[in-house]
């Protein structure tokens, strides 16, 4: 009987930021990657929430964080980032 043994290697990536514009600014999430070897790249497994940039209203935020399923206290939890702090 012949065996055979399998590895399976995964290889998670820095996370980069992602931006949604939304009335009132823009929602900065963190992003996952991962290599799928079979598809021969990386592919977007998940992102997290980190905060805001270019904030004109925070009322159009609050509305965008609503909409999305996140807690609207997020607004007061959550740091304001620059262009230049946010790596895309």
């Amino acid at each position: 009987m012949a065996t055979s043994t399998h590895t399976t290697e995964t290889v998670t990536e820095a996370p980069t930021h992602e931006r949604d514009d939304v009335d009132g600014g823009q929602l900065v999430y963190d992003v996952e990657t991962e290599h799928r070897g079979h598809l021969g790249r990386e592919v977007k497994i998940g992102r997290e929430l980190v905060g805001f940039a270019n904030v004109t209203d925070w009322d159009g935020i609050r509305s965008a964080l609503a909409k999305r399923g996140h807690g609207v206290g997020a607004m007061h939890h959550l740091p304001e980032f620059t262009d230049e702090e946010v790596r895309d």
